[in-house]
């Protein structure tokens, strides 16, 4: 049997470059090359590792750096062929694939039982030195494994000397994980005997990709190809795929309401400008009369002007209607210590479609204290939909967050939220003094209970109206049948 490549040649302009993983070979993705070469008449191609294909002995004296610089010359090949290359890498093969794309240009990434947290007893501190006296482990593939991977070249055992190598591989593609903008699949199962489904979640985290999937599944296997979940595992490559000829982009607009707020923009718009997550950033000046423009001119911005102040949500609704995005992230100018992992996660499940808006809270005493004051926070991330079908009414003064939340709650898809410990609001009293802050503060409590009595009586939805009213007649019913009941027998 050849177990030394793969090279499947096809006329899309996509191809596949898949690795395997460590003790593994060009057989462990179960037939997923044949299946992507057919349906999508794309090329793929599968290298056979250093030392792989032989006796497990022979990995002995091979390191990390051996199997990546062998991956690399062998991918700059295929680069050359000037087709869009999508990386896929199964288990450690998922650490490579990682490490290409933070390096070179390439359409998508996919990864499959990433190992990068490991259960126990693999997980176990200097748990290598047990190679003193063990110097492999046998890997624990169940019957029915067996029997789908004859045919296939696979080793029983795995030597104690190759958490080394993952482990020198964590630390080379944790920093680079951020410099990841390409779309990016991971798959990881909750019942995997190696290794942890958190694996997967901390490469969904880290990455900076717009198209960013994260899906679980249960099988009890490590190499999911050779298990009841094979064809989920296909599905979901399929999908990932699609997504990417679809190129569905969406465009993230951070819109940035102010007013004087020269001393303290420009360390909002620092993060701003350099988010990749980001693709425009609209600076909203409503009327201010210090160096507000002055500052925000120093940014890649796009600046507009009110004539006089006209209000937070004004200037927001402005913001919006300059831009053609389809993800609204509004950000307020006078934050201290925002940072660009913040902001990610604000963005990214909105990106996702996991919610219609997503919040961010402060790392305020106020906020910390009172969550309905929490959830008023000026950062957040929504849909241009959401804030479309928001009626105008809310779209005035301080009524708007409030607004927003009650429209995403009862009438969008809902909303998250999360508390951020690095950063922080400049309180009103510190920036116009105590009394004046304290009652634009009074003021925008006064626009917050408008907006919400304003739902609660004209527009909250009808089905939840008649439960209340039932739970009141209820109520109502009990106290006369209970004062009746008295009086009778009074």
């Amino acid at each position: 049997m050849n177990v030394k490549t793969v090279n499947l040649q096809g006329k899309s302009e996509y191809s596949f470059f898949l690795i395997h993983g460590y003790t593994g070979s060009i057989t462990d993705f179960n037939g997923l090359e044949h299946y992507l070469n057919k349906k999508f008449n794309t090329s793929v191609k599968i290298i056979l590792m250093k030392g792989h294909g032989t006796e497990v002995s022979n990995l002995k004296g091979l390191y990390y750096s051996d199997f990546l610089n062998q991956i690399e010359e062998e991918f700059k090949k295929e680069l050359k062929k000037g087709k869009k290359i999508i990386l896929g890498g199964i288990s450690f093969g998922g650490h490579l694939a990682l490490k290409l794309a933070s390096k070179y240009q390439v359409s998508g990434v996919f990864t499959i039982a990433p190992t990068i947290k490991f259960k126990f007893p693999f997980n176990i501190p200097k748990i290598k030195l047990l190679g003193k006296f063990k110097k492999h482990w046998k890997k624990r593939l169940t019957k029915k494994e067996r029997i789908l991977r004859e045919g296939t070249f696979h080793y029983s055992h795995m030597p104690v000397y190759g958490l080394d190598l993952i482990s020198e591989a964590n630390k080379d593609i944790f920093p680079v994980l951020k410099k990841i903008t390409c779309p990016c699949l991971s798959i990881s199962s909750v019942y995997d005997p190696l290794i942890n489904f958190e694996s997967s979640l901390i490469i969904h985290k880290l990455v900076n990709s717009k198209i960013n999937y994260l899906n679980l599944i249960d099988t009890t296997q490590h190499n999911y190809f050779f298990s009841d979940d094979k064809n989920k595992v296909f599905y979901s490559i399929k999908q990932f795929y699609e997504s990417i000829l679809n190129k569905k982009y969406e465009k993230v607009a951070a819109i940035v309401p102010a007013f004087n707020e020269g001393e303290r923009i420009g360390n909002v718009l620092r993060v701003l400008t350099k988010s990749k997550i980001v693709d425009e950033v609209i600076v909203v000046d409503d009327g201010s009369s210090d160096n507000t423009e002055n500052e925000a001119r120093k940014f890649n911005v796009t600046f507009l002007k009110n004539s006089r102040n006209k209000g937070k949500a004004y200037s927001m609704e402005r913001g919006v209607k300059k831009s053609k995005a389809d993800i609204i992230f509004f950000c307020d100018a006078d934050l201290k210590g925002l940072k660009e992992s913040t902001i990610n996660s604000i963005i990214k499940p909105v990106i996702n479609n996991e919610v219609e808006m997503f919040i961010g809270l402060r790392f305020n005493k106020m906020q910390r204290a009172v969550k309905a004051f929490a959830l008023l926070s000026g950062e957040r991330a929504l849909t241009r939909k959401l804030w479309d079908e928001l009626p105008k009414f809310y779209k005035n003064k301080f009524r708007i967050e409030t607004g927003l939340n009650l429209y995403a709650k009862y009438y969008g898809k809902g909303y998250s939220y999360k508390l951020f410990k690095d950063y922080f609001q400049t309180l009103k009293e510190e920036k116009y003094g105590f009394f004046k802050g304290t009652t634009r503060r009074w003021n925008m409590n006064f626009d917050v209970s408008i907006a919400f009595l304003y739902f609660q009586i004209f527009e909250i939805p009808k089905t939840i109206m008649r439960i209340r009213l039932s739970i009141l007649g209820l109520l109502l019913s009990s106290f006369i049948f209970y004062y009746s009941f008295l009086f009778i027998h009074s």
